[in-house]
């Protein structure tokens, strides 16, 4: 049986095609991993973004509140003020 350079090609071609489907079998695993890994992440940081904002929300809301009482207040006592016109 004499092996002629056809068979060696058509042998390395086959071989070619083997380590092919092998690589693109390895890279779709490592694109679904990597998928999983970004939803994670994702769902970490949404839940790092509510730890933040919640205390900040809620202290927006104290000052909006401090400030509204404040500004009731500076409006009560103008009002009994008259501004009078010095010449």
């Amino acid at each position: 049986m004499v092996i002629t350079t056809g068979d060696v090609l058509t042998f390395l071609y086959i071989l070619v095609g083997i380590m092919l489907v092998v690589v693109l079998y390895n890279v779709l695993q490592l694109f679904v991993d990597v998928r999983r890994i970004v939803k994670r992440a994702d769902r970490l940081t949404e839940k790092v973004e509510s730890i933040i904002l919640k205390p900040l929300a809620i202290a927006d809301e104290v000052l909006g509140n401090v400030m509204a009482l404040f500004e009731g207040r500076g409006k009560k006592e103008r009002k009994g003020f008259d501004h009078k016109k010095v010449h």
